[in-house]
């Protein structure tokens, strides 16, 4: 008896062997993605101008930062038929201070997160109920929590950095929250309520309601369909007020600062302005979708400069949405109807990539 179970197990254990050396056989036969062609070299303004802004990647899959799963992986979605996750229609995004994209998926409803230090990707939430209209996407790093606006649903849900459900905000205050973000010189959480017309503040410590900012109108301090906002260093907000084509900028408690851009076809006016940005000389980056560019002011509202235009290749856009920008100076905007991230490198000093 003895004899006939190490027969067996000595069996197994080159069935299993056996088994590995072929799946590691085909995958070395099995055919690789084709890699992406080298990206062109693109700089705004064009020369002689000083170059301000470089393109340097576009991001579709985790593999476009260089993020690879493991080879048992890869051989198990190869031989299940299952293709690299993709990015379908990506709207809001953000990053963190450890270099993480979050980008926001009004297709698959999800949130795509792309780890290129840790070689890391996953998608929120992997489980559980379904996001139903995902509009943006905010990180309070302090607490480890991913916040994330569902405008269909009228609510904001949350998740801690593991993905996992870890409450909602809704209270029936919010009837279509779609912009947010983190104010880190009020520790609050921005959210932008675009049915309401206004602008809620909740503290992080407690996500209790601070206050509302603004209500239906066209004077200064009123909204029209706000979309999108973000916070400076300084506590100042900036709020996308979409269909008064304008960006306004108020205090972190809502006061009117001041506001730019009106109705127009040209050069520092908008059309369909969708989202904002600082760069890190605090000029302020503006996506308007049907311009298909990004528009680039100085703290006062002067225009300085646009990079991008309507068109699928490198560099160009299709009706664009969310942009955020990180530490290192790079500038991510959400190239929705392509498909697509695409990632841009401010130039400070004027000196080129490497």
């Amino acid at each position: 008896m003895r004899f006939y179970r190490a027969k067996l197990m000595n069996h197994g254990l080159g069935t299993f062997a056996l088994t590995l050396a072929l799946l590691v056989f085909m995958g070395g036969c099995m055919p690789l993605r084709p890699s992406r062609s080298s990206l062109p070299n693109m700089i705004w303004p064009e020369p002689p101008a000083i170059p301000r802004i470089a393109l340097v990647n576009m991001v579709q899959r985790p593999d476009d930062l260089g993020i690879h799963p493991g080879v048992f992986k890869q051989l198990w979605h190869g031989l299940a038929g299952r293709r690299s996750p993709e990015i379908q229609s990506p709207h809001g995004l953000t990053t963190d201070r450890a270099g993480r994209l979050y980008v926001v998926d009004k297709v698959l409803r999800q949130v795509h997160i792309f780890d290129e230090q840790g070689q890391r990707y996953q998608v929120i939430p992997e489980s559980g109920p379904p996001l139903l209209t995902p509009i943006d996407v905010a990180i309070d790093e302090r607490r480890g929590r991913i916040f994330v606006s569902d405008a269909a649903d009228g609510a904001v849900r949350i998740f801690t950095m593991g993905g996992e459900a870890a409450g909602e905000i809704r209270r029936g205050l919010l009837g279509r929250p779609t912009g947010l973000a983190v104010n880190l010189a009020t520790d609050e959480l921005l959210i932008i309520d675009s049915e309401h017309a206004s602008l809620l503040r909740f503290s992080l410590e407690d996500l209790q309601p601070h206050g509302m900012i603004g209500h239906q109108g066209k004077a200064a301090g009123l909204f029209n369909a706000p979309t999108a906002v973000t916070a400076g260093p300084d506590g100042l907000i900036y709020v996308v007020d979409t269909l008064n084509n304008r960006v306004q900028i108020l205090t972190a408690t809502g006061e009117f600062v001041r506001s730019f851009g009106a109705a127009g076809d040209a050069p520092g006016f908008f059309s369909r302005p969708k989202g904002v940005a600082l760069d890190a000389q605090g000029n302020i980056h503006v996506v308007d979708a049907l311009f298909d560019n990004v528009q680039v002011f100085d703290d006062k509202g002067r225009l300085l400069m646009a990079y991008g235009g309507p068109g699928h290749e490198p560099g160009h856009f299709w009706l664009p949405a969310g942009i955020a920008s990180d530490g290192r100076g790079r500038i991510y905007v959400a190239d929705t109807y392509n498909r697509r991230v695409q990632v841009f490198q401010f130039l400070q000093g004027g000196e080129l990539p490497e």
